[in-house]
């Protein structure tokens, strides 16, 4: 990766981890880890990796409450 897209991948990081504790005020969020952030070739997209600590109903939870906030996020 090149250091143009490194940069980029850790501002969203920092970005969607902010986002995430400051904007969503969803009961169902658990806690959330923004661990990595992938940029696509033409930076156009990005896959954003998340760890959830708690149970695997906490993280079923934490995701369709992450998959409702879409449009916030983006």
């Amino acid at each position: 990766m090149n250091l143009r897209k490194q940069r980029l991948a850790r501002q969203l990081q920092m970005i969607l981890a902010e986002a995430i504790r400051q904007e969503l005020a969803d009961p169902r969020l658990g806690f959330i880890t923004v661990t990595k952030v992938t940029p696509s070739d033409d930076l156009t997209s990005a896959k954003v990796y998340i760890s959830v600590l708690g149970s695997e109903g906490d993280l079923s939870k934490t995701l369709h409450a992450l998959k409702a906030a879409t449009g916030v996020l983006q």
